[in-house]
């Protein structure tokens, strides 16, 4: 059997289109990871900072002990490194979210910022509060505090990872 002209377009018609679905799909994947990391970034704020100031605490410790104070069998320059990079790259996470989201207070109007408020309640103040307290702070009903905490954190991931989170075929 051959195959017309016809077909050969309809065949390319075809694969281009599924091309194309394929890779909608691929970026859609992409802007919800973003999101998601936004989420994980935020719920995992409070930790880094505990973290940071564990750091301090450690290192005052340190710095008062005497060397024979110290476990050298415990100590070795590679672990020594490792905890500083790590320690180093948490810092430098705590700073950036810090600085993206005093970035989005000053964005938000003054009718915006209670999208703020409940996104700093729920991630950002050092004491936790429930989504009821937050509720109750703000004075809002459920559906209310659950459509600015997602508003807010769609906004403050474009912040975060800049214009490829956003979805461009919908402007």
């Amino acid at each position: 059997m051959k195959l017309t002209e016809e077909h050969v377009e309809l065949i390319t018609a075809v694969v281009a289109r599924t091309l194309q679905e394929e890779k909608q799909k691929e970026e859609e994947e992409k802007r919800n990871q973003r999101h998601h990391n936004t989420v994980l970034l935020l719920n995992n704020y409070r930790g880094f900072v505990a973290h940071c100031e564990q750091i301090k605490t450690e290192l005052v410790e340190f710095e008062s002990k005497s060397i024979q104070d110290l476990n050298l069998d415990e100590i070795n320059l590679e672990s020594i490194e490792s905890i500083k990079r790590s320690r180093t790259k948490t810092l430098a996470m705590v700073l950036f979210i810090k600085s993206k989201v005093m970035a989005y207070k000053d964005s938000c109007s003054d009718d915006e910022i209670i999208k703020y408020r409940i996104l700093e309640k729920k991630y950002i103040i050092p004491k936790k509060m429930t989504d009821k307290q937050i509720i109750e702070s703000e004075s809002i009903d459920r559906s209310t505090f659950y459509r600015h905490l997602n508003k807010a954190t769609k906004e403050i991931g474009v912040l975060f990872f800049g214009v490829e989170i956003l979805d461009l075929t919908k402007l």
